[in-house]
Protein backbone atom coordinates (compact mmCIF):
# COMPACT_ATOMS: atom_id res chain seq x y z
CA UNK A 1 0.00 0.00 0.00
CA UNK A 2 1.23 3.89 -0.57
CA UNK A 3 0.33 4.68 2.90
CA UNK A 4 2.36 1.82 4.70
CA UNK A 5 6.05 2.46 2.06
CA UNK A 6 5.58 6.02 3.65
CA UNK A 7 5.62 5.21 7.44
CA UNK A 8 3.07 8.08 7.86
CA UNK A 9 -0.27 8.29 9.40
CA UNK A 10 -2.94 6.91 7.26
CA UNK A 11 -5.37 9.66 9.14
CA UNK A 12 -2.88 12.30 10.06
CA UNK A 13 -2.52 12.02 5.78
CA UNK A 14 -5.96 12.31 4.48
CA UNK A 15 -6.74 15.49 7.22
CA UNK A 16 -3.78 16.90 6.09
CA UNK A 17 -5.26 17.29 2.14
CA UNK A 18 -8.64 18.40 3.89
CA UNK A 19 -7.07 21.83 5.71
CA UNK A 20 -3.99 24.06 5.43
CA UNK A 21 -2.29 23.18 8.84
CA UNK A 22 -2.44 19.40 9.96
CA UNK A 23 0.41 17.78 11.24
CA UNK A 24 1.68 14.71 9.60
CA UNK A 25 3.07 11.84 12.36
CA UNK A 26 4.74 8.92 11.29
CA UNK A 27 2.69 5.95 11.99
CA UNK A 28 4.12 3.41 14.47
CA UNK A 29 0.95 1.09 14.65
CA UNK A 30 -0.31 -1.41 11.86
CA UNK A 31 2.47 -0.35 9.61
CA UNK A 32 2.29 -2.73 7.23
CA UNK A 33 -1.54 -2.92 7.04
CA UNK A 34 -3.85 -0.80 4.52
CA UNK A 35 -4.32 2.08 7.13
CA UNK A 36 -1.30 2.30 9.34
CA UNK A 37 -1.74 4.78 12.03
CA UNK A 38 -0.30 7.09 14.51
CA UNK A 39 -1.11 6.85 18.57
CA UNK A 40 -3.40 9.92 18.14
CA UNK A 41 -5.18 7.77 15.84
CA UNK A 42 -4.58 4.67 17.88
CA UNK A 43 -7.22 2.23 19.96
CA UNK A 44 -8.13 3.79 23.38
CA UNK A 45 -9.37 1.74 26.47
CA UNK A 46 -12.52 1.90 27.77
CA UNK A 47 -13.49 2.67 31.58
CA UNK A 48 -16.06 0.57 31.80
CA UNK A 49 -15.92 -2.39 29.43
CA UNK A 50 -11.88 -2.31 29.65
CA UNK A 51 -12.16 -3.20 25.77
CA UNK A 52 -9.70 -1.22 23.60
CA UNK A 53 -11.63 0.91 20.45
CA UNK A 54 -10.79 2.34 17.76
CA UNK A 55 -10.94 6.09 18.21
CA UNK A 56 -13.90 6.75 16.21
CA UNK A 57 -15.86 5.02 18.67
CA UNK A 58 -14.69 6.72 21.57
CA UNK A 59 -15.94 9.66 23.33
CA UNK A 60 -13.75 11.70 26.12
CA UNK A 61 -15.38 13.20 29.63
CA UNK A 62 -13.67 16.26 30.62
CA UNK A 63 -15.61 16.10 33.64
CA UNK A 64 -14.96 12.35 34.91
CA UNK A 65 -11.87 12.25 33.01
CA UNK A 66 -12.36 9.01 31.46
CA UNK A 67 -13.41 7.14 28.06
CA UNK A 68 -16.72 5.59 27.23
CA UNK A 69 -17.04 3.49 23.90
CA UNK A 70 -19.99 3.32 21.94
CA UNK A 71 -20.70 -0.14 23.12
CA UNK A 72 -21.34 1.00 26.67
CA UNK A 73 -23.62 3.62 25.57
CA UNK A 74 -26.16 4.83 23.28
CA UNK A 75 -24.58 6.73 20.53
CA UNK A 76 -26.36 9.79 18.69
CA UNK A 77 -25.33 10.04 14.96
CA UNK A 78 -24.75 13.73 14.25
CA UNK A 79 -24.84 14.96 10.51
CA UNK A 80 -22.03 17.37 9.71
CA UNK A 81 -19.36 17.34 6.70
CA UNK A 82 -15.78 17.92 8.72
CA UNK A 83 -12.19 16.78 7.47
CA UNK A 84 -12.99 13.05 5.73
CA UNK A 85 -16.65 12.71 6.78
CA UNK A 86 -20.16 13.69 6.51
CA UNK A 87 -21.47 12.66 10.17
CA UNK A 88 -20.27 11.71 14.01
CA UNK A 89 -21.09 10.10 16.87
CA UNK A 90 -22.16 11.40 20.31
CA UNK A 91 -21.02 9.25 23.11
CA UNK A 92 -22.39 9.96 26.26
CA UNK A 93 -20.52 9.65 29.27
CA UNK A 94 -21.47 6.24 31.34
CA UNK A 95 -20.83 7.73 34.52
CA UNK A 96 -22.53 11.24 34.33
CA UNK A 97 -24.23 11.05 31.15
CA UNK A 98 -22.69 14.22 29.51
CA UNK A 99 -22.83 13.83 25.72
CA UNK A 100 -19.15 14.06 24.83
CA UNK A 101 -18.40 13.98 20.44
CA UNK A 102 -16.17 11.05 19.21
CA UNK A 103 -12.50 11.44 19.16
CA UNK A 104 -12.49 12.23 15.06
CA UNK A 105 -14.54 14.76 15.69
CA UNK A 106 -13.40 15.94 19.29
CA UNK A 107 -9.82 16.71 17.49
CA UNK A 108 -11.78 18.94 15.24
CA UNK A 109 -13.14 21.16 17.54
CA UNK A 110 -10.67 21.33 19.96
CA UNK A 111 -11.78 18.91 22.65
CA UNK A 112 -9.54 16.01 22.15
CA UNK A 113 -8.02 15.14 25.68
CA UNK A 114 -5.00 15.19 24.10
CA UNK A 115 -5.49 18.80 22.86
CA UNK A 116 -7.16 20.27 25.93
CA UNK A 117 -4.52 18.61 28.53
CA UNK A 118 -6.19 16.19 30.14
CA UNK A 119 -3.75 13.29 28.89
CA UNK A 120 -0.49 13.25 28.24
CA UNK A 121 0.06 12.31 23.86
CA UNK A 122 2.15 8.65 23.84
CA UNK A 123 5.02 8.96 21.99
CA UNK A 124 6.54 11.59 20.12
CA UNK A 125 3.31 12.94 18.33
CA UNK A 126 2.41 16.73 17.48
CA UNK A 127 -1.22 17.57 18.07
CA UNK A 128 -3.52 19.46 16.01
CA UNK A 129 -4.95 22.86 16.73
CA UNK A 130 -7.54 23.20 14.95
CA UNK A 131 -7.29 27.08 13.92
CA UNK A 132 -7.63 27.59 10.45
CA UNK A 133 -10.42 25.53 9.79
CA UNK A 134 -12.34 28.03 7.50
CA UNK A 135 -9.58 27.11 4.78
CA UNK A 136 -10.45 23.55 4.85
CA UNK A 137 -11.16 21.81 1.56
CA UNK A 138 -14.95 21.10 0.64
CA UNK A 139 -15.42 17.45 -0.99
CA UNK A 140 -18.35 15.44 -1.88
CA UNK A 141 -19.48 12.44 0.26
CA UNK A 142 -18.43 9.37 0.40
CA UNK A 143 -15.20 10.64 0.62
CA UNK A 144 -12.35 9.05 -1.43
CA UNK A 145 -10.52 8.20 1.68
CA UNK A 146 -13.15 6.21 3.27
CA UNK A 147 -12.97 2.65 3.47
CA UNK A 148 -15.46 0.90 0.51
CA UNK A 149 -13.89 3.80 -2.08
CA UNK A 150 -10.46 3.06 -1.05
CA UNK A 151 -10.52 -0.36 -2.07
CA UNK A 152 -12.40 0.85 -5.24
CA UNK A 153 -9.99 3.06 -5.93
CA UNK A 154 -7.32 0.31 -5.93
CA UNK A 155 -8.77 -1.21 -9.16
CA UNK A 156 -10.71 -0.64 -12.08
CA UNK A 157 -14.41 0.08 -11.60
CA UNK A 158 -17.28 0.82 -13.52
CA UNK A 159 -18.02 4.58 -13.46
CA UNK A 160 -21.38 4.36 -12.19
CA UNK A 161 -23.81 8.15 -11.97
CA UNK A 162 -26.82 8.27 -10.30
CA UNK A 163 -28.93 11.26 -11.42
CA UNK A 164 -31.69 13.33 -9.94
CA UNK A 165 -33.45 13.78 -13.26
CA UNK A 166 -33.45 12.61 -16.98
CA UNK A 167 -32.50 15.68 -18.94
CA UNK A 168 -30.07 14.66 -20.66
CA UNK A 169 -30.52 11.15 -21.22
CA UNK A 170 -33.69 8.76 -21.90
CA UNK A 171 -34.07 5.14 -22.40
CA UNK A 172 -34.56 6.01 -25.88
CA UNK A 173 -31.32 7.85 -26.58
CA UNK A 174 -29.17 5.67 -24.90
CA UNK A 175 -30.13 2.44 -26.74
CA UNK A 176 -30.49 4.46 -30.39
CA UNK A 177 -27.37 5.95 -29.57
CA UNK A 178 -25.72 2.50 -28.78
CA UNK A 179 -27.54 0.30 -31.52
CA UNK A 180 -25.19 0.11 -33.96
CA UNK A 181 -22.52 -0.94 -31.27
CA UNK A 182 -24.72 -3.45 -29.36
CA UNK A 183 -26.44 -5.34 -32.46
CA UNK A 184 -23.13 -5.93 -34.22
CA UNK A 185 -21.09 -7.18 -31.45
CA UNK A 186 -22.67 -10.55 -30.74
CA UNK A 187 -22.78 -13.47 -32.94
CA UNK A 188 -26.27 -15.08 -32.82
CA UNK A 189 -27.30 -16.21 -29.59
CA UNK A 190 -25.79 -13.01 -28.10
CA UNK A 191 -22.96 -12.90 -25.74
CA UNK A 192 -21.46 -15.49 -23.42
CA UNK A 193 -24.28 -14.63 -20.48
CA UNK A 194 -27.14 -14.66 -22.86
CA UNK A 195 -26.36 -18.02 -24.58
CA UNK A 196 -25.18 -19.87 -22.06
CA UNK A 197 -26.87 -18.19 -18.77
CA UNK A 198 -30.03 -16.50 -19.46
CA UNK A 199 -31.63 -17.84 -22.42
CA UNK A 200 -31.26 -21.08 -21.45
CA UNK A 201 -33.83 -20.56 -18.47
CA UNK A 202 -35.64 -18.36 -20.10
CA UNK A 203 -36.65 -20.57 -22.52
CA UNK A 204 -36.97 -23.22 -20.00
CA UNK A 205 -39.18 -20.83 -17.70
CA UNK A 206 -41.79 -20.13 -20.96
CA UNK A 207 -41.76 -23.63 -21.96
CA UNK A 208 -42.68 -22.80 -25.51
CA UNK A 209 -45.46 -24.59 -27.39
CA UNK A 210 -45.62 -24.78 -31.11
CA UNK A 211 -48.68 -22.54 -32.09
CA UNK A 212 -48.79 -20.21 -28.83
CA UNK A 213 -49.17 -16.64 -29.31
CA UNK A 214 -45.95 -14.70 -27.89
CA UNK A 215 -45.37 -11.10 -27.41
CA UNK A 216 -41.57 -9.93 -26.78
CA UNK A 217 -41.63 -7.15 -24.95
CA UNK A 218 -38.08 -4.62 -25.13
CA UNK A 219 -36.96 -7.04 -27.56
CA UNK A 220 -34.49 -5.05 -28.42
CA UNK A 221 -32.34 -6.87 -32.00
CA UNK A 222 -34.51 -10.08 -31.54
CA UNK A 223 -32.84 -12.59 -30.06
CA UNK A 224 -35.14 -14.13 -27.99
CA UNK A 225 -37.72 -13.43 -30.45
CA UNK A 226 -35.86 -15.73 -32.66
CA UNK A 227 -35.32 -18.74 -30.50
CA UNK A 228 -38.92 -18.80 -30.05
CA UNK A 229 -40.35 -18.20 -33.49
CA UNK A 230 -38.19 -21.56 -34.28
CA UNK A 231 -39.57 -23.55 -32.16
CA UNK A 232 -43.01 -22.88 -33.88
CA UNK A 233 -44.58 -19.88 -31.36
CA UNK A 234 -46.48 -17.26 -33.30
CA UNK A 235 -44.09 -14.42 -32.10
CA UNK A 236 -45.16 -10.17 -31.97
CA UNK A 237 -42.13 -8.58 -30.77
CA UNK A 238 -42.29 -4.66 -29.80
CA UNK A 239 -39.23 -2.20 -28.80
CA UNK A 240 -39.38 1.79 -29.40
CA UNK A 241 -35.20 2.25 -30.28
CA UNK A 242 -33.55 1.69 -33.32
CA UNK A 243 -32.74 -1.76 -32.13
CA UNK A 244 -35.55 -3.26 -33.68
CA UNK A 245 -34.61 -2.11 -37.22
CA UNK A 246 -31.39 -4.83 -37.10
CA UNK A 247 -34.54 -7.52 -36.12
CA UNK A 248 -36.87 -6.66 -38.91
CA UNK A 249 -33.73 -6.51 -40.98
CA UNK A 250 -33.17 -9.82 -40.32
CA UNK A 251 -36.87 -11.07 -40.53
CA UNK A 252 -36.89 -9.70 -44.15
CA UNK A 253 -33.60 -12.22 -44.71
CA UNK A 254 -34.96 -15.09 -42.65
CA UNK A 255 -39.08 -15.19 -43.14
CA UNK A 256 -39.44 -16.71 -39.65
CA UNK A 257 -43.07 -15.24 -39.37
CA UNK A 258 -42.08 -12.57 -36.92
CA UNK A 259 -44.20 -9.26 -36.21
CA UNK A 260 -42.05 -6.59 -35.25
CA UNK A 261 -43.94 -3.87 -33.95
CA UNK A 262 -41.99 -0.11 -33.05
CA UNK A 263 -43.72 1.08 -29.75
CA UNK A 264 -43.39 2.23 -26.23
CA UNK A 265 -43.51 -0.93 -23.74
CA UNK A 266 -45.41 1.30 -21.35
CA UNK A 267 -48.10 1.90 -24.23
CA UNK A 268 -48.59 -1.47 -24.96
CA UNK A 269 -52.66 -1.13 -24.69
CA UNK A 270 -52.31 1.01 -27.94
CA UNK A 271 -50.76 -1.42 -30.02
CA UNK A 272 -52.96 -4.66 -28.83
CA UNK A 273 -55.63 -5.70 -27.72
CA UNK A 274 -57.14 -7.26 -24.39
CA UNK A 275 -56.03 -10.92 -23.57
CA UNK A 276 -54.38 -10.98 -26.88
CA UNK A 277 -51.22 -13.50 -25.69
CA UNK A 278 -50.41 -16.60 -23.99
CA UNK A 279 -47.39 -15.69 -23.03
CA UNK A 280 -45.19 -12.31 -22.56
CA UNK A 281 -41.37 -12.33 -22.29
CA UNK A 282 -39.46 -9.12 -21.27
CA UNK A 283 -35.46 -10.24 -21.87
CA UNK A 284 -32.76 -8.22 -19.45
CA UNK A 285 -34.95 -5.36 -20.21
CA UNK A 286 -37.49 -4.06 -17.10
CA UNK A 287 -34.55 -2.60 -15.23
CA UNK A 288 -33.90 -0.61 -18.19
CA UNK A 289 -37.71 0.87 -18.35
CA UNK A 290 -38.59 3.78 -16.18
CA UNK A 291 -41.87 2.79 -14.80
CA UNK A 292 -42.11 -0.96 -13.76
CA UNK A 293 -45.38 -0.61 -11.94
CA UNK A 294 -47.06 0.97 -15.50
CA UNK A 295 -45.19 -2.20 -17.68
CA UNK A 296 -46.59 -5.06 -15.29
CA UNK A 297 -50.14 -3.42 -15.65
CA UNK A 298 -49.96 -3.49 -19.36
CA UNK A 299 -48.72 -7.04 -19.47
CA UNK A 300 -51.48 -8.12 -17.11
CA UNK A 301 -53.91 -6.20 -19.57
CA UNK A 302 -52.69 -8.22 -22.64
CA UNK A 303 -52.06 -11.86 -21.06
CA UNK A 304 -54.71 -14.54 -21.34
CA UNK A 305 -56.20 -15.88 -17.92
CA UNK A 306 -53.67 -18.47 -16.44
CA UNK A 307 -50.98 -16.64 -19.17
CA UNK A 308 -47.42 -16.94 -18.61
CA UNK A 309 -45.26 -13.49 -18.18
CA UNK A 310 -41.51 -14.44 -17.96
CA UNK A 311 -38.77 -11.40 -17.21
CA UNK A 312 -35.38 -11.29 -16.81
CA UNK A 313 -33.07 -8.44 -15.16
CA UNK A 314 -29.46 -8.39 -13.84
CA UNK A 315 -29.76 -9.17 -10.21
CA UNK A 316 -30.71 -6.45 -8.15
CA UNK A 317 -28.00 -7.57 -5.12
CA UNK A 318 -25.21 -8.84 -6.91
CA UNK A 319 -25.02 -6.38 -10.67
CA UNK A 320 -24.38 -3.50 -11.35
CA UNK A 321 -25.24 -0.58 -10.12
CA UNK A 322 -25.87 -2.14 -6.81
CA UNK A 323 -23.03 -3.76 -6.93
CA UNK A 324 -19.66 -3.53 -8.39
CA UNK A 325 -16.43 -5.24 -8.89
CA UNK A 326 -12.29 -4.68 -9.03
CA UNK A 327 -9.84 -6.69 -9.21
CA UNK A 328 -7.23 -6.40 -7.49
CA UNK A 329 -4.31 -6.27 -8.86
CA UNK A 330 -6.33 -4.36 -11.71
CA UNK A 331 -4.72 -6.64 -14.63
CA UNK A 332 -5.28 -10.10 -12.85
CA UNK A 333 -6.44 -12.89 -14.86
CA UNK A 334 -7.18 -14.83 -11.83
CA UNK A 335 -11.23 -14.73 -11.00
CA UNK A 336 -10.14 -15.29 -7.08
CA UNK A 337 -8.82 -11.37 -7.71
CA UNK A 338 -12.24 -10.16 -7.96
CA UNK A 339 -13.06 -8.35 -5.35
CA UNK A 340 -17.40 -7.72 -4.55
CA UNK A 341 -18.83 -4.30 -2.89
CA UNK A 342 -22.77 -3.88 -2.36
CA UNK A 343 -22.66 0.12 -2.63
CA UNK A 344 -26.49 0.53 -1.84
CA UNK A 345 -28.91 -1.22 -2.14
CA UNK A 346 -31.76 0.89 -2.03
CA UNK A 347 -30.62 3.45 -4.22
CA UNK A 348 -33.56 3.90 -6.81
CA UNK A 349 -32.58 6.69 -8.69
CA UNK A 350 -31.88 6.57 -12.68
CA UNK A 351 -28.28 5.83 -12.71
CA UNK A 352 -25.75 5.64 -15.37
CA UNK A 353 -22.87 2.96 -15.94
CA UNK A 354 -19.96 3.21 -18.46
CA UNK A 355 -20.06 -0.15 -20.91
CA UNK A 356 -16.65 0.13 -22.88
CA UNK A 357 -16.70 -0.15 -25.79
CA UNK A 358 -20.84 1.17 -26.06
CA UNK A 359 -20.86 5.04 -27.25
CA UNK A 360 -23.13 5.94 -24.24
CA UNK A 361 -23.39 5.07 -21.15
CA UNK A 362 -26.39 2.59 -19.98
CA UNK A 363 -28.99 3.65 -17.80
CA UNK A 364 -30.73 1.59 -15.08
CA UNK A 365 -33.69 2.13 -12.91
CA UNK A 366 -32.82 0.08 -9.94
CA UNK A 367 -35.22 -1.27 -7.97
CA UNK A 368 -35.14 -3.89 -4.63
CA UNK A 369 -36.48 -7.79 -5.50
CA UNK A 370 -39.26 -6.64 -3.19
CA UNK A 371 -40.55 -3.46 -5.43
CA UNK A 372 -40.40 -6.44 -8.24
CA UNK A 373 -42.63 -9.07 -6.40
CA UNK A 374 -44.88 -6.28 -5.15
CA UNK A 375 -45.40 -4.88 -8.50
CA UNK A 376 -46.62 -8.46 -9.63
CA UNK A 377 -48.78 -9.18 -7.12
CA UNK A 378 -50.84 -6.04 -7.38
CA UNK A 379 -52.28 -6.91 -10.90
CA UNK A 380 -52.50 -10.38 -10.18
CA UNK A 381 -49.28 -11.76 -11.43
CA UNK A 382 -48.26 -14.65 -9.25
CA UNK A 383 -44.92 -16.04 -8.77
CA UNK A 384 -44.97 -19.35 -9.87
CA UNK A 385 -40.68 -19.62 -10.30
CA UNK A 386 -37.99 -17.68 -9.47
CA UNK A 387 -34.07 -18.34 -10.74
CA UNK A 388 -31.05 -17.51 -10.08
CA UNK A 389 -28.46 -19.13 -12.63
CA UNK A 390 -25.90 -20.31 -11.76
CA UNK A 391 -22.61 -22.09 -13.77
CA UNK A 392 -23.14 -25.54 -14.56
CA UNK A 393 -19.68 -27.72 -13.61
CA UNK A 394 -20.04 -28.30 -17.41
CA UNK A 395 -19.97 -24.61 -17.88
CA UNK A 396 -16.98 -23.96 -15.59
CA UNK A 397 -14.83 -26.50 -17.73
CA UNK A 398 -15.38 -25.39 -20.38
CA UNK A 399 -15.34 -21.74 -19.90
CA UNK A 400 -13.10 -21.24 -16.75
CA UNK A 401 -12.44 -17.90 -17.05
CA UNK A 402 -15.97 -16.65 -17.08
CA UNK A 403 -16.86 -18.71 -14.70
CA UNK A 404 -14.81 -20.70 -12.33
CA UNK A 405 -14.94 -19.05 -8.71
CA UNK A 406 -17.07 -16.00 -10.38
CA UNK A 407 -20.84 -17.26 -11.96
CA UNK A 408 -20.26 -20.39 -9.99
CA UNK A 409 -20.60 -18.54 -7.00
CA UNK A 410 -22.70 -15.16 -7.56
CA UNK A 411 -25.78 -14.89 -9.92
CA UNK A 412 -25.62 -11.85 -11.59
CA UNK A 413 -29.25 -12.46 -13.07
CA UNK A 414 -32.65 -12.99 -11.65
CA UNK A 415 -35.21 -14.65 -13.68
CA UNK A 416 -39.03 -14.90 -12.76
CA UNK A 417 -41.95 -16.75 -13.97
CA UNK A 418 -45.72 -15.51 -13.39
CA UNK A 419 -48.79 -16.46 -13.93
CA UNK A 420 -51.98 -14.51 -14.34
CA UNK A 421 -55.12 -15.11 -11.84
CA UNK A 422 -57.90 -12.44 -12.27
CA UNK A 423 -58.86 -11.86 -8.68
CA UNK A 424 -62.77 -11.20 -9.60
Amino acid sequence: MEESSTGLCFYCSEYAKITSDYPINSAVHDILEFTPRCSLHWIFKCEHCKKEIHFNGMSWCHSCKEFTCINCADEIMIRENFLIYDYYYSIPCKKCGKENSALDYAEYEGTHPYQIGDLEPVGDVVVWLPIYKEEAVSYTFPHPACGSERVENMGIRFEITVLDSLDEETPKSVWDGNAPDWAGKWPEGGDFNHKYIIIPEVLRLLDVKKGEKILDVACGEGTVTRHLAKKGAKLTSIDFSNMIDYGMERENKEKLGIKYVKGDALKLKEFFEKDSFDKIVCNMAVMDISDHNKLFQQIAYLLKEEGIFVFSITHPCFAVPTCTSIRVPSDSQRNEDRIRIVKNYFENRPTLVKWPPLPKDMLYFPRTIGEYINGLFKEGLYVVEVSEPQATEDLVRKFPRNTYKDMDRVSYFLIIKTRKISRE
